[in-house]
């Protein structure tokens, strides 16, 4: 068997790898576009980031499916940001497409990080929703660090798409005019994020902050299509 004969044989068994790893990628991207939607849909009718200690208490006390439900989805999110992010970056094969890609896997992190507060905070107080019915004031803060983190979320949600979206657009994953469509959405998420206090005080930044997470979920879906098309990452 010479040389030749054993690369193209390591090449052919690879290859399943390799094709798969894109449309994982993708998949992934569109699952977790999907579950944004699906959680802010279930997610319509409750608390605000200013409400009440008596208003958040009710919602987790009389609304235990709508509660649990996008508790329940966080760690499939998390498994396919993740797969999303991997694949970008592994498509980011020059230096300077690199650069970007690991800009967006670190807002990714971030991302992940305050996600998890925010889900932490809400898990407690799902699970406790019947004692702390009586202790307003817990409720009071733990709302109000579960807002802060909201706001610092969208800063995190910026770096992620400024890096990716650029990572994605040099390494052809989507139009070089998509991708400069989609910065201005992460100057809208840079702004709201500034205004955190406001935010958590119940501030109009949040509908900036909504435009910005538009452009992030379109980024999102346009390249997970891009990565199913062309599965085969290099």
């Amino acid at each position: 068997m010479t040389v030749a004969t054993v690369t193209a044989e390591s090449t052919r068994t690879r290859t399943p790898a390799i094709v798969s790893a894109g449309r994982y990628a993708g998949i992934g991207g569109l699952v977790f576009a999907a579950a944004l939607v699906v959680q802010n849909i279930i997610r319509a009718k409750g608390p605000g980031l200013d409400a009440s200690p008596g208003t958040v208490s009710s919602y987790f006390l009389h609304h235990r499916a709508a509660a649990l439900i996008p508790l329940g989805m966080f760690p499939i999110e998390m498994l396919a940001l993740f797969a999303f992010v991997a694949g970008v970056w592994t498509a980011a094969s020059r230096s300077e497409n690199r650069w970007w890609a690991t800009m967006g896997v670190l807002g990714a992190a971030a991302i992940a990080s305050l996600f998890a507060l925010d889900n932490i905070i809400e898990i407690v107080l799902t699970a406790k929703a019947e004692t702390l019915v009586q202790s307003p004031s817990v409720v009071e803060v733990l709302w109000a660090v579960h807002a802060a983190a909201f706001g610092l979320d969208l800063a995190a949600i910026a770096v992620a798409l400024i890096g990716l979206s650029r990572a994605a657009t040099t390494s052809a994953l989507m139009p070089a005019r998509l991708g400069a469509a989609v910065l201005p959405g992460a100057a809208f998420l840079l702004l709201a994020s500034v205004f955190t206090v406001a935010l958590t005080n119940g501030g109009p930044w949040l509908g900036v902050g909504l435009v910005g997470f538009l452009c992030w979920l379109v980024f999102m879906v346009a390249t997970s299509i891009s990565l199913l098309r062309t599965p085969q990452i290099p």
